[in-house]
């Protein structure tokens, strides 16, 4: 996802924007399939976090198109989708290991940029396209930043209790590029630093270097 490369045939065939015609706008499946629940433990990684990075990464290629309402408004679609998917994950009450933690911690990440994007879409339908029909299906206009920040804030306490240092540095760096708070960024990314050997530091900061998002 650090980088930007075009492909064709929006959707991939992945069917994710099905989600936003689910009952899953509104309803947290409980009782997960066994493979969604092994996913997360073995690959650290959850098919919704899967899913929401693959939503990121459509409205990341969809940038490069002309623009036009119909493809401004298939990047709010995208948003929607990933944000849902997310939800799905961060709802539920079994994030109780390592592998799930470090899902959860990614889950809350990948959040932070959807709602950032949300807020920049939505306004860019807002102002270039005044005829344009808006559907703010989760309600979000307005609040994207402020929910960001609380995603963010929970990253932040949940790296610091279980001492994810990476996660941190994440954070910061984000805090930064997405030019929400430098000030905070920049806290945040010493406080992570100075927490590791003077080895780890080098490599913590050449990886800093290399987060362009």
């Amino acid at each position: 996802l650090q980088n930007s490369e075009a492909f064709a045939d929006s959707d991939g065939g992945f069917d994710l924007l099905s989600i936003l015609s689910s009952d899953n706008i509104y309803e947290v499946q409980q009782k997960r399939s066994m493979l969604r629940q092994s996913a997360e433990t073995l690959c650290d990684r959850g098919v919704e976090a899967i899913q929401a990075a693959i939503c990121q990464a459509e409205v990341r290629n969809l940038e490069s198109s002309p623009a036009s309402a119909e493809v401004v408004g298939k990047q709010l679609q995208f948003c929607q989708a990933g944000l849902i998917h997310l939800n799905q994950t961060l709802s539920q009450n079994d994030a109780n290991n390592h592998e799930r933690r470090k899902n959860y911690l990614l889950c809350l990440h990948q959040k932070a940029h959807l709602l950032f994007w949300h807020q920049k879409i939505l306004q860019r339908l807002r102002d270039d396209f005044v005829d344009a029909s808006v559907n703010d299906l989760l309600e979000l206009e307005g609040r994207e930043m402020d929910q960001l920040r609380q995603c963010w804030v929970e990253c932040d306490e949940l790296s610091k209790k279980y001492d994810y240092v990476y996660m941190q540095l994440l954070v910061g760096k984000s805090f930064i590029n997405l030019k929400i708070d430098e000030t905070v960024g920049e806290e945040l990314i010493t406080s992570a630093l100075e927490k590791l050997t003077p080895s780890d530091r080098t490599v913590a900061e050449e990886l800093l270097t290399r987060i362009d998002t």
